[in-house]
């Protein structure tokens, strides 16, 4: 059985917890890793709460967060899932009231994300009828509803399968500036007219390989409605890891 270390120390990380902070069944953590803008995405997750598997939570919020907050996630963080509008609603009631007072934004959104975790012992066979390539480059152009990941190139992880002198699906690894020879924290596009044919699957295996060969693990997160990439997840040999709740302020 897989206990994932790799990508847990790598969500930590990402939290500003460290492994013997989040011992425990709850940990709060405020840094000032929320105040700042998340490095690929764009945007300041003010409040960060990733509900392990194993029962385990960490709530990561702002320096100087309110007590209202930390409160409301102590009591109800357990008996609530954290994807229940129960749990959703207040928090982003109450992370616009913080993002107004700490960083003089009012505009919050939430993203909710289960998290797959995947390395050596859960990853799929490669699929010997579809070849996702290695992208270093732009020479090949994308189908006309996908982009390059430009933060991926050139120095990511990309993989992309053709057709048509085109790139119809492609996978990488964000550049996250943590982890990430270590980690493959996975995104994924596949043109809408080429999808259910295992492209993204081939895909998604392929960069996940490239750093599982090496020693490394990786992770892939998506949302909780959209069947069709948690089905990706899982055929590439993902095994469920946990939960995500973002409220997210987006910054001018």
């Amino acid at each position: 059985m897989s206990d994932f270390h790799l990508v847990r120390e790598y969500l930590l990380s990402r939290l500003g917890a460290n492994i013997r902070e989040a011992d425990g069944d709850l940990t709060i953590i405020e840094t000032e890793r929320r105040h700042h803008c998340e490095m690929s995405y764009g945007y300041v997750h003010l409040i960060w709460i990733v509900s392990f598997n194993d029962g385990s939570v960490i709530a990561s919020v702002p320096v100087n967060t309110s007590e209202d907050v930390k409160s409301f996630i102590r009591d109800h963080v357990k008996e609530i899932d954290i994807f229940d509008e129960l749990f959703i609603a207040p928090m982003k009631q109450m992370t616009h009231c913080e993002a107004k007072r700490l960083l003089g934004k009012e505009s919050c959104q939430c993203i909710s994300d289960l998290v797959y975790a995947c390395d050596g012992k859960t990853i799929a066979p490669a699929n010997p009828n579809i070849t996702a390539e290695r992208i270093i480059d732009k020479r090949y152009e994308c189908s006309g509803d996908i982009h390059f990941p430009d933060h991926c190139l050139p120095d990511g992880i990309v993989y992309g399968v053709y057709e048509n002198s085109q790139i119809v699906s492609l996978a990488y690894a964000h550049k996250t500036g943590e982890y990430q020879d270590g980690v493959a924290d996975i995104g994924v596009e596949t043109s809408k007219d080429y999808r259910r044919r295992g492209y993204a699957r081939e895909c998604v295996n392929s960069v996940a390989r490239h750093v599982i060969d090496k020693g490394g693990e990786s992770v892939y997160l998506c949302s909780p409605n959209n069947t069709a990439s948690i089905h990706t997840a899982l055929s590439a040999g993902y095994a469920p890891y946990g939960k995500s709740l973002v409220v997210a302020v987006v910054p001018d």
